[in-house]
């Protein structure tokens, strides 16, 4: 059929989305027992630990776990395209400003049981932009209101002329752990300034843990939504894969789908 992906090629389309489906839940899981711990915490020297490594497994998350499933998930939109999908993508969402776009894909309209590739595809799009607003910009923030520092967004890992940092790719969270080891914490117990300034964490090494918490929470929020909007899409698409190739690519997508090196996690601490 016109604007669909054939049949010989719908099933590694459906791979990539259950790749990415099974990569998102258990980083969703692992951001909500975070983001437990980061309610417990108050502000003090004593708690330099713990604020030390709750970022570091933070920056594990954004950095290298759900990195999977946004490749997996831009995989599938690609295949999709390649293969004859019509693609109903909304493109105003790649220029949303960081600060509309947590807003526009909770309000985003779509219907509540998609039934079409396309309606599916809609589902991938919605995925890919969850996953990246939170990668790239909630949990980032998060981790410099906690340790005073910005740290890489996974497209640092190239430099200016487009070749990879082969130290930082051979093991960048040693990487990144070290420089957060360095971050001078010792201000964790300052009060925030009462001037209705935003605090200047990166140029104080100041900590605010409250906005710490809602930067953790738009992620959680955006994540979760991620793994609603795949788990239809997953659905949706399989209906288009014979019912045998679906249970071998569940099986296969079992074993191979990445977690990370920390998983599974459990459901409390």
């Amino acid at each position: 059929m016109a604007g669909q992906v054939s049949k010989e090629e719908v099933g590694t389309v459906l791979m990539q989305a259950m790749l990415a489906a099974k990569n998102l839940r258990p980083q969703r899981d692992r951001l909500m027992q975070l983001r437990r711990r980061l309610q417990q915490l108050s502000p003090g020297e004593d708690d330099k630990a713990a604020v030390q490594e709750l970022a570091t497994n933070l920056f594990k998350v954004y950095y290298i776990g759900i990195e999977a499933g946004a490749r997996s998930i831009a995989t599938c939109l690609e295949l999709a395209a390649e293969n004859g999908a019509r693609l109903a993508l909304n493109p105003a969402l790649a220029v949303v400003p960081n600060e509309h776009l947590y807003s526009a894909l909770l309000t985003q309209r779509l219907p509540a049981r998609p039934t079409t590739q396309t309606q599916a595809f809609t589902r991938a799009e919605a995925t890919f932009h969850a996953v990246k607003l939170a990668q790239e910009h909630y949990l980032p923030r998060c981790i410099e209101y906690l340790v005073g520092d910005r740290p890489p967004l996974v497209t640092d890992e190239f430099s200016d002329d487009g070749s990879e940092d082969e130290e930082e790719e051979d093991d960048p969270v040693a990487a990144v752990t070290e420089g957060l080891a360095k971050t001078d914490l010792s201000d964790a117990d300052a009060a925030p300034a009462a001037t209705g300034e935003p605090p200047q964490a990166a140029a104080s090494g100041s900590v605010d843990l409250d906005k710490a918490r809602t930067c953790l929470n738009h992620a959680c929020t955006l994540v979760s939504l991620a793994v609603k909007h795949i788990d239809l899409a997953v659905v949706v698409i399989s209906r288009f894969v014979d019912p045998e190739e679906v249970a071998s690519l569940s099986d296969f997508t079992d074993k191979f789908a990445y977690i990370s090196e920390d998983g599974p996690y459990p459901a409390s601490d």
